[in-house]
């Protein structure tokens, strides 16, 4: 049976996350972690199915457990749940290593539909499998890729170009059709993976 570990200092939502998984994937064991000292051995030492990790831990940055879990036992995949917002802090955890970055304000059916897309191995290979070659962007476009993945906002992104907020508006668009991705936060995962900006 598989087994997924849960790591967060709040005992209400580990328990939270625990249950919501727990009736999602009965085939799976779901274990729970404070995130306290030792957490990298706890992680590295079992080949957990996958690990929900708060990123705001106890004496320690959740980044860093990720970039050091990424060269230790590269393939565990670990999905962030923050209280962050995805803007600030989705392209840190992704170039940190992470599979996926949810925000707690996100509904309970995008964790559930995370875990799911993991546990067959989807938040890693889907970008590759869906394209055929890679696509023909602007330099616009890498333009105003590159600051998304900055963690900027439109209206920073308009500003720092020169151009008009719902002009940086149809550049995502653009973007997230050409990259052939759903929203802001798989458009900055792909980026990063596939080496689209600096």
């Amino acid at each position: 049976m598989k087994q997924a570990l849960v790591v967060d200092d709040h005992p209400i939502v580990r328990d939270g996350i625990k249950e919501l998984l727990q009736r999602a994937f009965p085939a799976v064991t779901v274990k729970d972690s404070s995130g306290e000292d030792g957490l990298l051995e706890e992680v590295c030492g079992y080949p957990w199915a996958f690990v929900v990790l708060d990123i705001n831990l106890p004496g320690q940055n959740g980044l860093d457990i990720i970039k050091k879990t990424k060269v230790r036992c590269p393939e565990i995949p670990i999905i962030v749940f923050s209280l962050y917002s995805e803007r600030q802090y989705a392209a840190r955890a992704l170039r940190a290593g992470a599979v996926a970055y949810l925000s707690k304000e996100r509904p309970p059916r995008d964790l559930i539909d995370m875990v799911k897309t993991t546990l067959e191995g989807g938040a890693v290979k889907k970008p590759r499998e869906l394209m055929v070659s890679q696509p023909v962007l602007s330099d616009r476009e890498v333009q105003v890729l590159a600051l998304f993945v900055r963690g900027m906002s439109r209206k920073e992104i308009s500003q720092e170009l020169n151009i008009n907020e719902k002009t940086v508006s149809t550049y995502r668009a653009r973007l997230l059709h050409k990259l052939g991705v759903r929203n802001l936060v798989e458009l900055i995962r792909y980026a990063v993976e596939e080496g689209l900006v600096d």
